[in-house]
């Protein structure tokens, strides 16, 4: 059975001359990223195992590989997708994702607002610390609308239109 991979970042350039390369890690990952003790990069195709030597840094973060100790080394290395084995990454994580990645698809619905009518299209999702944001034109400017379960009242695929009870007021901010 094939192994799903979820990407979890991807490395930047190299790093001095020891076969060190930045990296950045979403932020969901970090905590994980720093727990695990190899990662795959994604090499011609082909997600291939780097054991992790050393991280350091905050921010953007360097490692460090086992067998890559040369600039040259970790050239082939710069500008890949970081990945995990999906079975290896908390439920939780993959849950979460699996609303971001859903509320993603809602680009191009229809906000419709039960009390006030057609607001406007989605034009893109905006993910923020608390929740994702649905971004629509309103009145000839750009409002951020929080997609909360609370506020969605239904989902129509076929006509991609998303039904919300927007709190008072919520537009006019």
């Amino acid at each position: 059975m094939p192994m799903n991979y979820i990407q979890i970042g991807f490395t930047r350039k190299t790093h001095g001359i020891r076969g060190e390369v930045k990296a950045f890690i979403e932020e969901p990952f970090e905590d994980l990223f720093f727990e695990v003790e190899r990662i795959f990069l994604e090499i011609k195709g082909i997600k291939q195992p780097f054991f992790i030597k050393n991280i350091r840094g905050s921010g953007e973060l360097i490692v460090s590989f086992e067998d890559i100790n040369t600039r040259e080394e970790a050239l082939r290395l710069q500008s890949r997708g970081i990945f995990l084995p999906e079975n290896e990454v908390p439920a939780e994580l993959l849950q979460a994702l699996q609303v971001v990645n859903f509320y993603g698809q809602l680009v191009g619905y229809t906000l419709i607002d039960q009390t006030l009518g057609t607001v406007g299209v989605v034009q893109d999702i905006i993910q923020m610390p608390q929740q994702e944001m649905a971004v629509v034109p309103y009145q000839g400017r750009e409002v951020l609308v929080p997609l909360v379960e609370a506020f969605i009242l239904s989902i129509d695929e076929k006509r991609r239109h998303l039904l919300m009870n927007l709190p008072e007021g919520l537009l006019e901010l």
